[in-house]
């Protein structure tokens, strides 16, 4: 049976190799996972870990006229306060309705997990359905409904008689996965279940008449429109400067570009299939659903990586371009663009040659910003990635290529990253959001691996990132004043130890 017809999908521990536990080089990082040492490596001491279901409910919480219900103890819900926020600017930088998504609770108590809750889930649904009229009901099967075996599906499909809403599950219990990731899949699982991603005639599009005089040239035309349209898949990590930067690319190659799925409504959705190519923007993020587009409608995919600086974003465009046979436009695009981008960026290259970065984060953005930043003049002194799985290893063959000497680390753990901080003494440090308390607590100066605020892809994106590192580097008072009052729960012995002495081989 294929993963897209099961009621519930595989987490990526089934279905790609990974790991979490590594340290050294990256092509060592490669040799082990392809030969099977990197499934046997794991920690003598864990500290913390990341749940799933947060990923999954941010995804869904930019759907636009939706309504989430997380099936679950009521605490977690708690995180759809701050990403209401989130979704509600993210709708506003794309020209959207600034309509916070609508979230219910199940509130399963002591009760319901020694009765089940699937009573409360109908009753939930129902509710929802009548009071909001969403086009979309998420519910969000969390960690407690997993274990006790609730039937989720079941209520959603006897749901699906009785709600106008396309009512859908996002299976997400945090405990059955090690790599967060599979957030992404539990999202888009939930869309090709029940969600249609057909267009309607007459609705979405006007078919052509097989009577019509003209219906050679006009069936003609529609198909090549078709084919000439890119799904560009986006993540909510990626912001609308990066989409916009990413279309005007796209658009001066003559194709049409629709972004999907985050931040789309029902009526756009239904248009996912109706293109000539389905586009990645990151390599960990859409395999799952891109897989599922190729296999139910034929439409071929491209997943490249990030383009994430001029070797990357080349690389990212050429791509597109062979796919198309427009390679000599996009050698012309590419090297109008490099040159504008490189006379913008050169009064900053002086302020940042030589600098000693580490660079943490998601495996793709990290690998491929790393490799940028040494292209750039800085030299990098060690990338730490959350995660590995394999599909990656295009991105790590060009850091074991580039970077064959410097340290890579796959570690999601805060004790090892502020250890590697005291021993590589770094000048800068670019991070994943919400590290940067703790990076300023230490001392260390450091700037956003992404921010949805300001651009990153393409040739905006090396200015902009350029432009930051060098903001940074003007005023480091702060960190340093907070440093010398701060302490860490750590011994002084920690620091003197290898970051990675609690892996096990």
């Amino acid at each position: 049976m294929s993963y897209y017809e099961q009621a519930i999908q595989p987490v990526r521990d089934e279905r790609l190799v990974l790991g979490d536990s590594f340290a050294g080089t990256c092509g060592e990082l490669l040799d082990c996972a392809r030969s099977g040492c990197l499934l046997r490596q794991n920690r003598s001491f864990w500290q913390a870990n990341m749940c799933q279901m947060s990923l999954s409910l941010m995804m869904a919480a930019t759907v636009e006229n939706a309504v989430i219900i997380t099936h679950g103890p009521i605490g977690c819900g708690s995180t759809m306060h701050a990403l209401s926020v989130g979704s509600n600017k993210g709708k506003v930088r794309r020209g959207k309705a600034p309509n916070p998504p609508v979230w219910l609770t199940t509130n399963m108590n002591e009760s319901d997990v020694i009765s089940g809750g699937e009573g409360k889930l109908r009753d939930t649904i129902i509710h929802a359905d009548r009071e909001f009229r969403p086009e979309i009901i998420f519910v969000v099967s969390t960690c407690a409904p997993s274990i006790i075996g609730d039937d989720v599906e079941e209520v959603v499909r006897q749901a699906n008689e009785q709600t106008t809403a396309n009512v859908t599950a996002i299976h997400c219990p945090g405990f059955k996965s090690r790599v967060v990731a599979s957030a992404y899949d539990a999202f888009y699982h939930s869309l090709l279940r029940h969600i249609r991603l057909e267009p309607l005639p007459y609705r979405d599009y006007q078919p052509v008449d097989p009577s019509d005089p003209d219906y050679e040239m006009k069936l003609r035309r529609f198909e090549y429109q078709k084919k000439m349209t890119v799904n560009l898949f986006n993540a909510t990590s990626i912001g609308p400067d990066d989409e916009a930067e990413l279309k005007r690319l796209l658009g001066a190659l003559g194709l049409n570009v629709r972004i999907f799925a985050e931040y789309c409504g029902a009526d756009e959705l239904r248009m996912m299939s109706h293109a000539g190519l389905n586009l990645s923007m990151c390599n960990v993020h859409d395999d799952y659903i891109l897989s599922y587009l190729e296999e139910r409608y034929g439409t071929p995919y491209i997943i490249a990586g990030m383009p994430l600086g001029f070797s990357a974003t080349r690389a990212w465009l050429m791509k597109v371009a062979e796919h198309f046979g427009v390679e000599e436009r996009a050698e012309k695009l590419i090297e109008d663009e490099e040159r504008g981008a490189r006379e913008a960026i050169e009064p900053f290259l002086p302020q940042v040659k030589g600098k000693r970065v580490l660079v943490c984060g998601g495996v793709i953005r990290s690998g491929t910003e790393a490799v940028m930043l040494k292209e750039l003049g800085l030299e990098v002194v060690a990338v730490r990635a959350y995660h590995y799985d394999n599909g990656a290893d295009p991105v790590l063959e060009n850091v074991a290529r580039e970077l064959p000497e410097t340290p890579v680390a796959v570690s999601h753990q805060s004790f090892e990253f502020l250890n590697q901080i005291r021993r590589y003494k770094p000048d800068l440090v670019i991070s994943h959001g919400g590290t940067h308390g703790f990076l300023a607590r230490a001392g260390a100066t450091s700037i956003q691996l992404f921010d949805v605020d300001k651009p990153f892809f393409g040739y905006s994106g090396v200015f902009s990132i350029l432009k930051r590192i060098v903001f940074a580097f003007k005023n480091t008072s702060y960190q340093e004043r907070l440093s010398k009052r701060v302490k860490f729960p750590y011994v002084d012995e920690w620091y003197e130890k290898d970051p990675f002495s609690y892996i096990k081989k």
